[in-house]
C-alpha cells in the first residue's frame, strides 16, 4: 500500500492509470469522537467496497480475479490502528497493477466509482499552487522547524544548526548569589549579574544570545527567499526574538503559546488559520486577472474551445465547477470533440480531461463552489485564461 500524498504530480499519476477495474473509493472521515469508537468510517468503506464487489461481479469477472482485486481494499477493514489515525478524507484507488490510499485534510464526497480510470475530481483542490511557509518552534529545550503548505506539515532536518535548547547558552553563564564579576562565554561574550535581576536583565540577555543562535540557524537554512516564517514561542519570547531576528519574512504576528507538548497538526491548523488571508491571495489575483481581460480573445468559456487550447498549452489558468460535469470524447489527435446530455457508455468527464490536459502543461487548476465569482455576467462549468 501507498501512502501518497495528493500533489500536481501524483494526481498526474492516477489519472496515468488505465485499466477495465479502476476502483477509486471517498469517504470523509473522523479524527477524533463517537464515530470513531462506533466504527462508522470503516462501515461506509466497507459498504462501497460491497457495491465494488457486487458491480466487479456483473462484469463476469472470474471469481479468483474478483477476490485478488479486492482483497487490499477488504484487508483495510480489518486494519485498525489505520481507522485510529485518519484525518479528515480517505481516498482508496485500486486496480490489478496499482493501490494507492490518500489520507485528506479536507472532508471528500462519500462516493465510489469503477471505471476505465480513476476518479481525480475530488483531488484536483490539491493541485492548485499553494504557497509554502515555515513555523519556527522554540522552547527552553530546543527549537525545531517545520515545512507547510495548507494541507500538509513536515520537520525540517536541521542537523546541528540550531541550538539543542538553552543549555547551549547557559553553559556559558555563572549563575551565583551576589554579584562575582564577568563570565566569559562563546565568541568571548561576558556576562555580569545579580540574583535580583537574574529574572529580569540578564534573563533577557540569556535569551537573546539563545535567540541569536537560532537566528543564524535559520538563516543558514532558509537564506533570504520570500517565505513566511511564523515562530510559535511563550508570549515573552516573541517580542525579544522580533528584535533580535534577521530573517526578512518572519511575521510580526506569531502562534503563542507553550508548544512542547502540542501536536504538529495542531501547530498546523493555528497556523493555517493565522495565513489564510495569503492562501487566498494568488486564487483572487487569477480572478481579477480573468476579470481584466473579460471581452477579451484571452478568456473563454467554450469547452470545446479550451480542449483545443489545453493540448497547444495556451491555457495559463482554468477555473473548475467543483460539483459540474459535461461527457463525452475529446480526441488529442484530431481535436474533434464530442459532447453528450447524459453520460453514455464509454464517455468520459470532459471536465477532467481539460483540467489534466492544463496541469500536464503547466497551467494552474482552481476549483470554485460558483462560476459566477469568477465571470459575474457568464455562465458555464468552466472558464480559462489564456498565455496567448
Amino acid at each position: 500500500m501507498d501512502l501518497v500524498r495528493a500533489e500536481k504530480e501524483t494526481i498526474l499519476k492516477l489519472a496515468d492509470q488505465s485499466h477495465q477495474q479502476c476502483i477509486s473509493i471517498f469517504i470523509p472521515t473522523h479524527v477524533r469522537g463517537k464515530e470513531v469508537n462506533e466504527r462508522q468510517d470503516q462501515l461506509a468503506f466497507k459498504n462501497h467496497s460491497q457495491t465494488i464487489r457486487r458491480a466487479l461481479e456483473q462484469q463476469s469477472l472470474r471469481s479468483n480475479d474478483i477476490d485478488e482485486l479486492m482483497q487490499p481494499l477488504e484487508s483495510l477493514l480489518d486494519n485498525s490502528p489505520f481507522w485510529r489515525h485518519q484525518r479528515e478524507g480517505l481516498a482508496v484507488f485500486r486496480n490489478p497493477d496499482y493501490f494507492a490510499v490518500f489520507q485528506s485534510p479536507l472532508p471528500l464526497e462519500n462516493s465510489c466509482h469503477l471505471d476505465s480510470s480513476f476518479r481525480v475530481r475530488p483531488l484536483l483542490t490539491f493541485a492548485e499552487p499553494f504557497p509554502i511557509y515555515y513555523v519556527l518552534q522554540v522552547g527552553k529545550d530546543g527549537v525545531v522547524l517545520y515545512q507547510a503548505d495548507p494541507f500538509s506539515i513536515s520537520q525540517v532536518d536541521t542537523g546541528e544548526v540550531m541550538p539543542l535548547g538553552l543549555s547551549d547558552i547557559t553553559q556559558y553563564y555563572d549563575f551565583e548569589e551576589e554579584l562575582q564579576g564577568r563570565t566569559t562565554g562563546r565568541g568571548g561574550m561576558a556576562t555580569r549579574y545579580t540574583s535580583d535581576d537574574l529574572d529580569n536583565k540578564e534573563k533577557g540577555h540569556l535569551l537573546a544570545d539563545y535567540f541569536r543562535l537560532i537566528d543564524e540557524g535559520v538563516i543558514k537554512l532558509m537564506g533570504t527567499r520570500n517565505v513566511p516564517l511564523l515562530l510559535a514561542s511563550v508570549a515573552y519570547y516573541q517580542p525579544i526574538y522580533q528584535q533580535i531576528n534577521s530573517y526578512p519574512y518572519l511575521r510580526k504576528e506569531g502562534l503563542t503559546g507553550n508548544f512542547d507538548h502540542v501536536q504538529p497538526r495542531d501547530i498546523h491548523r493555528m497556523a493555517n488559520e493565522l495565513l489564510i488571508d495569503d492562501f487566498r491571495q494568488n486564487r483572487q489575483l487569477r480572478i481579477d486577472q480573468y476579470q481584466q481581460h473579460s471581452g477579451t480573445s484571452l478568456v473563454s468559456r467554450d469547452l470545446r474551445q479550451l480542449l483545443t487550447a489545453a493540448v497547444m498549452g495556451r491555457i495559463d489558468v482554468l477555473f473548475l465547477q467543483s460539483e459540474a460535469d459535461v461527457w463525452g470524447h475529446f480526441d488529442e489527435a484530431t481535436l474533434a470533440t464530442t459532447l453528450h446530455d447524459e453520460r453514455q457508455p464509454d464517455d468520459q468527464s470532459l471536465l477532467d480531461r481539460v483540467a489534466l490536459l492544463t496541469l500536464r502543461q503547466g497551467g494552474e487548476v482552481y476549483m470554485v463552489d460558483d462560476m459566477t465569482i469568477v465571470d459575474p455576467r457568464g455562465s458555464g462549468s468552466v472558464a480559462a485564461l489564456f498565455r496567448f
